[in-house]
């Protein structure tokens, strides 16, 4: 029989999915485009993530005002996934976290070679999405060092944040053979937390996150700190992951969260049309407020000079000529 924690949460993940495409129908951008020729894939992460909600708004933008093509959201393992699906050309745009795409680019961990990614280009940065430690609020575990011998969600099997929750551990002198790791998404993971199954999770994602967000209604949460040893242990070695918080009341905890995460940026491959991607931009930019209401982590979106030296991928032709249109640059 389902608990009703499970109940709810398949409820919940409804209810979110549901977010963009209910907006979207109630506040139409343009009549939809009819036969459309040219498709181009847009890689995210798994249903339900805030990545996959972000490019569906994106794709319903262009797919609406752009004639000739159809954009189609593919959800798939996230950070770890999207350079190696980029390197393949099996998508044209995607999210790309800078930590997982320069070690595909190097070839080092998680990866087992080198992926050419010389064809990929910027177009804007999304964020940075912090890192949320999360146990029940009357948990026993007080920090890091707590969670030896616990059972810890690290996200689905293969996922970026599989490899950032070891980095953690690792700052706190722990291995992975020190916890009982789970290898479950969001949705799940947070099921399991409320019927008591792991103790805690460890998962990389915008704020709010919409399994998050569930589970904050149904049990209270709180979050689990990096002493300041932890954290210069973890970015001495990681030197791509920067200081974060998650506001006050994201999750109706009371208090800022002092967290770690690493950038992200929107990018496209160098065959892309220069006008497509220049349109994109446009849309995007002209559609502020429409995307602030599908996701607040839309806010965190933008256009910066620097884009194309932080992600260490020059700019698309079509964004530089957006850049260059707006003043950016």
């Amino acid at each position: 029989m389902m608990s009703p924690g499970a109940k709810e949460f398949r409820l919940s993940l409804v209810l979110v999915s549901s977010i963009v495409v209910g907006f979207l129908m109630a506040h139409p951008l343009s009549p939809p485009i009819v036969g459309a020729q040219q498709r181009y894939s847009f890689g995210t992460s798994p249903l339900g993530g805030t990545w996959y909600q972000m490019a569906a708004a994106t794709c319903e933008i262009m797919n609406r005002n752009v004639s000739g093509v159809t954009f189609t959201v593919e959800g798939t393992g996230g950070g770890s996934i999207n350079p190696k699906w980029m390197a393949d050309r099996k998508i044209e745009f995607g999210f790309q976290v800078l930590d997982m795409f320069s070690l595909a680019k190097r070839g080092e961990r998680p990866y087992d070679k080198k992926y050419d990614l010389s064809h990929a280009r910027s177009i804007c940065l999304i964020g940075a999405a912090p890192t949320h430690l999360i146990v029940k609020r009357d948990s026993p575990l007080k920090g890091l060092k707590d969670l030896k011998g616990k059972r810890l969600s690290v996200g689905d099997r293969g996922a970026s944040s599989n490899t950032r929750a070891f980095w953690f551990l690792e700052a706190a002198g722990l291995t992975k053979d020190d916890l009982k790791v789970e290898y479950i998404g969001d949705d799940q993971a947070a099921e399991a937390l409320v019927d008591g199954k792991i103790d805690a999770i460890c998962e990389v994602v915008g704020v709010p996150s919409g399994a998050f967000l569930s589970l904050s209604a149904t049990v209270p949460i709180r979050f689990l700190p990096l002493t300041e040893d932890e954290g210069k242990r973890l970015t001495a070695k990681r030197p791509y992951m920067m200081k974060l918080a998650i506001p006050a009341g994201a999750y109706r905890q009371p208090e800022e969260v002092a967290t770690y995460g690493v950038p992200s940026c929107l990018m496209v491959i160098d065959s892309v049309p220069e006008d497509l991607v220049n349109k994109m931009c446009k849309l995007i930019d002209s559609n502020w407020e429409s995307l602030y209401k599908v996701h607040r982590t839309f806010r965190e979106w933008r256009f910066d000079k620097n884009t194309a030296e932080i992600t260490g991928q020059p700019l698309h032709p079509g964004a530089l000529k957006f850049y260059k249109e707006k003043g950016i640059l």
